[in-house]
Formats: C-alpha cells, sequence, structure tokens
C-alpha cells in the first residue's frame, strides 16, 4: 500500500520537503581504488625499506591512515642452486631488519627512516671445500648493518630519494678499514602527473669491481591496476590480479643487479683478502599487501653474469655458472 503523500494538490499551500530515509551503502567489494605506493622505487634501491602506517577508523566509518614509529619489520630469505663444483656456487641468505619512522626537520610527513639489520650468507661452491684451481672461500659471511633513508618532498612537483648505510660486511675473522662498506644514493623526482615521474641519480654501492652505478627511468601508473617502475638498475612492471577481502593480490616480473661484497679470510691461501659476488637476475613473483601493513611476496628468477672478483685478483675474475633462485619475504 501507497502511504498518503503529505501535501494535498488541491488545499493550497507549499509541498512538504521529501526526506528519504537514510540508507547505509555499502562499497561492492573490490572496486575501491587502493592506496597507491610510493612513486619512487618502493622497495628501496639496492635495499629495501617501505614506511609503515595503522589504520584508523573513525566514528563516521572513514579510516585514518597514521604512521608508526615501528614502521616495518621485514625477514627475507633467499636460495641460490648451484653444485659445490670449479663452476657452481650455492647460495643461502637470511636477512631480518626493522625500521623506525623519526620526525625529522619538524616534519612528520617525511620522516628519517632509520634500518637497523642483520644478513647471514651461506656459500657453497668453489673453495668450500676447495676445488683444485678455484677460489677459496668461507663457508658464511655476514652484514650488520644501519640505514637511514629521507624522501623530501620540496614542492608538489620536486621530491628525492636520500640514503646511506654502513655495513661490517665480514666473515667475522678480522677487522680492517675494508670491513665497513660505506653505500648511498640521491635521486631526484619530478612529478609530472599522479600517474607519471621521471627520477634521476646514482647509488654508490662499495663494491671492489663497481664502485658507482647510474640510477632513474620512469614510473608510470596507467591505471590503479597497474604499475611500471622502468627503473635501471632494477626495473619492475606489477599488475594487480584480484582482492581477496581485503587483501590485494599483484603479479609482477622484475630485473635487478645482484649480489654483494665481503671483507674475508681466505681459508686456504690463508691470507686476508675482499671478494664481490656479482649478478644479473630476471624475475616473477606473487604479492600480496593488506591494509594493516602487512605485506609478503614470493619470486623466481634465472641468475646469469654470475662473476667472483677478488680484490688481491688471485685468481683473476671467476665466471660462475647460471642457475635459478627462490625468494620469498613478509614485513608488517
Amino acid at each position: 500500500m501507497t502511504p498518503p503523500p503529505s501535501w494535498d494538490p488541491y488545499t493550497g499551500g507549499a509541498p512538504a520537503p521529501q526526506v528519504s530515509p537514510a540508507v547505509p551503502v555499502t562499497p561492492a567489494p573490490g572496486l575501491a581504488v587502493p592506496e597507491q605506493p610510493p612513486a619512487l622505487f618502493p622497495e628501496g634501491i639496492p635495499w629495501k625499506s617501505q614506511p609503515g602506517y595503522y589504520g584508523f577508523t573513525q566514528p563516521d566509518g572513514t579510516v585514518t591512515q597514521l604512521r608508526r614509529f615501528l614502521s616495518e619489520v621485514r625477514f627475507e630469505s633467499e636460495w641460490l642452486a648451484g653444485p659445490a663444483d670449479a663452476d657452481g656456487l650455492q647460495i643461502n641468505s637470511g636477512d631480518l631488519s626493522a625500521t623506525f619512522a623519526i620526525p625529522f626537520l619538524y616534519n612528520t610527513e617525511t620522516p628519517l627512516l632509520v634500518t637497523p639489520g642483520f644478513a647471514i650468507t651461506l656459500l657453497n661452491g668453489p673453495g668450500v671445500p676447495a676445488v683444485m684451481g678455484s677460489p677459496d672461500l668461507p663457508p658464511r659471511v655476514y652484514d650488520a648493518y644501519l640505514d637511514l633513508a629521507w624522501k623530501p618532498h620540496l614542492t608538489p612537483w620536486l621530491s628525492g630519494d636520500i640514503g646511506g648505510r654502513a655495513d661490517a660486511a665480514t666473515d667475522f675473522k678480522s677487522f680492517n678499514s675494508h670491513t665497513i662498506r660505506w653505500m648511498g644514493r640521491g635521486l631526484g623526482v619530478l612529478t609530472f602527473t599522479p600517474n607519471f615521474q621521471l627520477a634521476l641519480g646514482a647509488i654508490y654501492l662499495d663494491r671492489v669491481d663497481i664502485k658507482l652505478l647510474p640510477a632513474g627511468g620512469v614510473v608510470w601508473t596507467p591505471t590503479p591496476d597497474m604499475r611500471f617502475d622502468i627503473l635501471f638498475p632494477n626495473p619492475k612492471a606489477a599488475k594487480r590480479l584480484r582482492d581477496i577481502g581485503t587483501t590485494e593480490i599483484w603479479c609482477y616480473v622484475a630485473g635487478e643487479y645482484g649480489g654483494g661484497s665481503w671483507n674475508v679470510d681466505r681459508p686456504v691461501n690463508d691470507f686476508n683478502d675482499e671478494f664481490d659476488y656479482n649478478d644479473i637476475r630476471v624475475l616473477a613473483g606473487l604479492e600480496f599487501t593488506r591494509p594493516s601493513g602487512c605485506r609478503g611476496h614470493f619470486e623466481v628468477g634465472y641468475v646469469f653474469n654470475r662473476e667472483l672478483f677478488f680484490d688481491s685478483q688471485i685468481p683473476p675474475p671467476y665466471k660462475l655458472d647460471p642457475t635459478y633462485m627462490l625468494r620469498g619475504g613478509v614485513s608488517y
């Protein structure tokens, strides 16, 4: 039945305003536009650190994002296959770190990110045990590091990505002036539109073979479900597959300049030396993100151009066979 109208056209007078009952509107699942990741190198270069937030639900149902002092805790594990022979090197590594956001220059929107971390790398290949004619390596090396990062926003169209790291990279059997590696990065970012940024700068790696690399490229986000980080030396293209509840599932392909550098005692030749392990990687992976800040990823990849480079040149640069890798991590 239809209720009688509140205004009778035959009695004269102004019509009473019609008030519709309040009906709560629930957005359709999977249609919300996801929060965009940072404009430049969301996983950091060449290390990974990401500022974290937590959500606070207001009485009207909106969610306010607040920055956590303990911005992120992260663990990542990596395995590179390889037989223990003269041209193979198997690598197992684990890295645990925590990032703290500290207000810097009275600015809470662009805090100073301080990341202490510790990593262990197990080596099984040339010289472990030593193979005739191959370089000798210790069975394990370590990285104890402190990372500082700052991403200032100078104007709406100009921002930056500045960072540095002190890393005690060694087998913990000797300490000298080469034990501490000093690394850094400096990049400028021009934002032409909310979907297109241009970055240019450099990365200081402090390795034996390569000290400095140029860095930069473009970041293009044509839709909320696609993102292209066409950036040297770590390009990445990602696409959102679907949402499961409030969890976003993304797939991606990426490239990476991998490796590291350590100061060690050569166990067979019995002298102190510094060596690089360098490689190039092509990766495919899946990652998930949640509004709470929990993130995770799993990757498979092909690793080539593998090389051992010794500061002593004993032996000369040593080529290794290509291999494949598995890597996974979680952060909150």
